[in-house]
């Protein structure tokens, strides 16, 4: 009641003493403000002003009204000692009025009679409530909002009037709550409301430069769009249709669904009620949108920080066809440079693993195409609800690594649409993917893979072929801000080689393909056959999205299917890290019980969980504490590396844990954080050699 209802603020004490104050006196900011009459400084005290104690007392009175206090008095009076005015302030709220009854008044307003009761119904909810007239305000604009969903265009809040009779309530404390849905006006005459119908469509494109137009009519829309222009996909995000109930949901899907096309910079929606006649049940309404595009072609350069292991950072340059082959399709051409720092991948200064500086570099070229609708089907053959989306793309990217050099290529289709509208289910289809790998090996390295004498480790550094196909589903609570639990679920496969591997007669144990070179000859190089499996699933229980407790499990599985033979680098995991196993550098857990730690290898199977508890000091300081508990591991046995295999009878006793604190500074747009990490267990009960805290500074949150 009090907060904010103060004209007049007294200054910020601490321990009682107005320190904020004393310290705009002693440097002049206090008294300059009072000569000049603008606002004293925050925390300090304001000058005297009887006209704003008024204002106080009549803005609490009326507080106290509005919360079921209708015979409260507030009173203020004032002491002064020494040039300083004490501000006394007396409330008497008396007794809060309740709701007894209720009634709902519909007569002439056209609603139908179940629209009538679902109001009746939530309207008797009041009875034995305390009264407080700013809920029953937000009461009646949801009433509101819930009758225009359901089509009553134009049915607003100002059409339901609240009666609130104080009939005896001063002997009872009970009153009386009447709402009346009042009919609409037309031409000075009242009539009922009605459901709005889509009775015509116009869509106008403003094109940038100056272009010849045309008028076309499809699908019962009225299009104003440049000469020539595909308008198949502009139909595909069309989610109202002419002769239609007026629906506000789909219309907030078509205006979101054209705005997402890079090429649409604002798309503004007008809606106008049509004279309707006397038999008609609807209110006739035509529906105009204006498209307004960006620049076609359009560069960007881009700088990021990056945190895939250890802090980095990278520069992106884009050039982009936003309206490829005039259907606004987008055509991308993209370069990347990155520095990081990264551990080695086996460790051999013999000392704790850090690494100097940003000792990687990352060069990558993508070319890319998107459109909205799946490429094998047109634009009309898939519903339009479920969003569809597909992308092409040909990546290459080549990593300067500690000790290796690694270049990857590939090619993809990417076909993405909502499986469930109402749940918001999203499946990702990847039917085609070619990748190539190829690593070049610093001598000194080659020489350590050739000690440690394992296939597997050795194998994951050969170059593969990589026929895959691929699918993930993705899904999560609904969004509605009261939801204090809230989840999301991330299930992924990917297979590849299998194909190869069963058109093959002999099935061999392997299926090699030759590759031709333009600097030499063609060689052989092995088709990489393995299934991968990841499932993430996160959750949190927060009143306000920001302070609460939020967790992670992560699982994951790349198995091979060829002997001594590991699937390739980039499929496989590791732990540690700004967003894993905070208590280790990134590849210096496992795998396994291995207590090697110059042995820095990535396993086959991830299991790992997170929980933190995160807790804002002020609007952009955030702290949290946190706890990581899991481990990699292989799928095989290495005869050269001890326990590092999967079994279900020993690996809780493998499972590693840390523990730390973190303190992130959010700016809206990004968040810097700095994690330190203390293992607290280590796999198989081992002690650590280096028991010191680990610092990951970085970007954004861990999940």
């Amino acid at each position: 009641l009090l907060q904010g209802g103060l004209a007049a603020q007294p200054p910020d004490r601490l321990i009682g003493i107005p320190l904020r104050h004393y310290w705009a006196k002693l440097n002049g900011r206090w008294q300059r403000a009072i000569d000049s009459g603008t606002r004293v400084p925050t925390g300090s005290a304001p000058p005297f002003d009887s006209n704003l104690l008024e204002q106080s007392r009549a803005l609490l009175e009326s507080r106290m009204i509005r919360n079921g206090f209708l015979e409260g008095e507030v009173t203020l009076d004032t002491s002064s000692v020494d040039n300083h005015v004490t501000l006394i302030l007396g409330l008497e709220p008396g007794k809060r009025q309740r709701c007894c009854t209720t009634e709902v008044n519909a007569d002439g307003s056209g609603l139908q009679q179940s629209q009538v009761q679902a109001l009746e119904q939530s309207w008797n909810s009041w009875q034995g409530k305390p009264l407080d007239l700013d809920a029953l305000d937000r009461a009646r604009e949801r009433m509101a909002q819930e009758l225009q969903q359901e089509g009553w265009f134009g049915l607003t809040s100002d059409f339901f009037s609240i009666d609130i009779d104080t009939t005896g309530s001063q002997s009872s404390q009970c009153v009386s709550l009447g709402l009346r849905v009042v009919p609409g006006e037309s031409n000075g005459a009242t009539m009922p409301h009605r459901k709005g119908r889509v009775d015509s469509l116009s869509f106008h494109w403003h094109p940038v430069q100056l272009e010849a137009m045309e008028t076309r009519e499809i699908d019962g829309i009225q299009w104003r769009v440049p000469l020539g222009r595909d308008l198949r996909g502009l139909r595909q995000s069309m989610r109202i249709e002419k002769g239609r109930p007026y629906n506000p949901m789909e219309l907030a899907q078509t205006r979101q669904s054209i705005r997402q096309y890079p090429l649409v910079q604002d798309l503004r929606v007008g809606i106008t009620a049509l004279k309707p006649t006397a038999a008609s049940a609807y209110t006739p309404l035509h529906i105009h949108m204006d498209a307004y595009p960006s620049e076609r072609r359009v560069m960007r350069v881009n700088g990021a920080v990056t945190q895939r292991e250890n802090l980095g950072g990278e520069v992106a340059f884009s050039l982009s066809d936003q309206d490829f082959r005039r259907r606004a399709e987008q055509l991308s051409l993209k370069l990347g440079l990155g520095l990081e720092s990264v551990p080695s991948f086996i460790n051999q200064d013999n000392g704790d693993g850090a690494n100097n500086g940003l000792n990687s570099r990352v060069l990558s070229a993508g070319l890319s195409y998107r459109t909205n609708r799946l490429i094998p089907f047109g634009a009309s053959a898939f519903p339009k609800s479920n969003q569809p989306e597909s992308q092409i793309s040909l990546t290459i990217r080549d990593e300067d690594r500690v000790n290796f050099s690694r270049t990857y290529i590939q090619l993809g289709l990417v076909e993405k649409f909502l499986e469930n509208p109402e749940t918001g289910s999203v499946i990702e289809l990847r039917p085609v993917e070619v990748a190539f790998t190829s690593s070049r090996l610093e001598p000194n390295f080659t020489a350590v893979l050739d000690s440690l004498d394992s296939d597997l480790i050795t194998s994951s550094f050969e170059p593969r072929a990589l026929f895959s196909s691929g699918i993930r589903w993705r899904m999560k609570s609904a969004a509605d801000k009261r939801r204090v639990f809230r989840w999301s679920l991330s299930v992924e496969f990917e297979g590849s080689g299998n194909l190869f591997h069963l058109l093959h007669g002999d099935e061999p144990a392997e299926t090699n393909i030759t590759l031709p070179s333009v600097f030499g000859e063609a060689r052989q190089v092995q088709v990489a056959r393995y299934t991968r499996w990841m499932t993430d699933i996160r959750a949190g229980w927060s009143s306000n999205g920001k302070n609460g407790v939020f967790g992670r499990c992560v699982m994951g599985v790349a198995a091979s299917s060829i002997d001594n033979v590991a699937v390739p680098l980039e499929k496989q995991f590791y732990v540690g890290g700004p967003n894993s196993m905070r208590g280790w550098p990134a590849l210096s857990l496992g795998p396994g019980g291995s207590n090697d730690a110059n042995l820095r290898v990535r396993g086959d199977i991830r299991i790992e969980a997170n929980i933190e508890l995160r807790r804002y000091v002020n609007d952009w300081i955030q702290c949290a504490l946190f706890t990581d508990a899991g481990n990699i591991w292989m799928t095989r046995p290495d005869p050269e590396l001890a326990d590092v295999e999967f079994q279900t009878s020993t690996f809780l006793s493998q499972v590693a844990v840390s523990c730390g604190a973190g303190i992130r500074l959010d700016f809206g747009y990004f968040m810097l954080r700095c994690d330190a990490g203390k293992p607290v267990r280590w796999p198989n009960g081992t002690k650590s050699t280096d028991p010191s805290w680990r610092i990951h500074p970085a970007i954004s949150l861990p999940f």
